[in-house]
């Protein structure tokens, strides 16, 4: 009897040390599926706070008139009418496209340009990467003061090289046919080593075996490059074009510092038309709207820049 007690008590005892322990209650912070959240969650406010509330007061306070001063008047629509009455909104709207249009197909020529001779074999390859690049990170408003002294019409380089030629000075910053000139020289300048890094990188991701092959077969240079450099270039063309058409848009700082907008309006691009309606003339309600509008315009070409990056992936 007192065996089978012993074995009845034993079996217990092994019963329950095969039992888990209880669980502690341990922090939240310290769940694994908790912590990626934890992580992120400084970004996210800060995006929350910086991103996302101003641009829903900004569409907030493009249905009102106010001055910065007084209390925000409700109007609906009337700043969005008022702006597309506006001469100065329509020539800053021309003038941002005029930009565009000129700036994005140049500075991706020239990028393809530059990426596909620094991708060959050629002595001080790596200096000249370099010094292609460096202009893109340099400050813009460096950049703009550089770019002001040598258009000025007095002792700029531009027109002493023009002199040299017999040719005549030209009022470079004050003349409203050659203002926005400047500019988009300027921009070309700053941008285009940066556009060549990426066409770089993309042309260093295409297999020689492509090229080998083609080479075989009689094919020339300009053959591989428009049968096999571009088409395989396809996706890097769409992030470079809508890339560059969002900073096209966003232009303000270069812009700024070289014309402020002028002379008589002709390099005044939204960015600056929304900044003069808000800081200069204080019609914050206007300048709302004109950013709203330019907010949306930017909006469709992210949207088709994320579409184009599904697509590829």
């Amino acid at each position: 009897m007192s065996a089978d007690f012993q074995a009845v008590q034993q079996n217990r005892g092994t019963k329950k040390s095969m039992q888990k322990p209880k669980k502690h209650n341990e922090p939240f912070w310290n769940n694994i599926k908790v912590v990626p959240y934890l992580y992120i969650l400084p970004n996210m406010l800060l995006f929350l706070v910086f991103m996302i509330v101003p641009i829903c007061m900004t569409f907030h306070y493009s249905l009102t008139e106010w001055t910065g001063m007084d209390h925000p008047k409700w109007v609906g629509l009337q700043n969005y009418f008022q702006i597309f009455q506006d001469k100065v909104f329509l020539k800053s709207m021309w003038n941002t496209f005029l930009f565009t249009v000129i700036t994005v197909p140049l500075l991706m020529v020239l990028a393809l340009i530059f990426a596909v001779l620094l991708n060959q074999k050629i002595h001080f390859r790596g200096f000249f990467r370099s010094v292609l690049y460096i202009p893109s990170v340099i400050s813009t408003v460096a950049v703009g003061m550089v770019f002001v002294w040598m258009f000025n019409s007095q002792v700029g380089l531009v027109n002493h090289v023009l002199n040299t030629f017999g040719m005549k000075s030209i009022e470079w910053t004050n003349d409203p046919k050659y203002a926005l000139t400047m500019v988009i020289v300027s921009t070309i300048w700053n941008r285009t080593g940066y556009n060549m890094v990426i066409y770089l990188s993309a042309l260093q991701g295409i297999s020689p075996e492509y090229y080998e092959a083609a080479k075989i077969d009689g094919a020339s240079g300009w053959q591989r490059f428009r049968h096999i450099t571009m088409p395989l270039l396809s996706p890097t063309h769409m992030f470079v074009l809508i890339t560059c058409v969002i900073n096209s848009f966003r232009s303000f700082d270069l812009i700024y510092v070289m014309t402020k907008g002028g002379p008589l309006n002709a390099t005044k691009t939204l960015v600056v038309y929304v900044y003069d309606m808000a800081f200069k003339m204080n019609q914050f309600g206007q300048a709302s709207a004109a950013g709203v509008v330019l907010f949306l315009i930017l909006l469709v070409f992210t949207m088709i820049r994320i579409k184009r990056e599904k697509e590829v992936i």
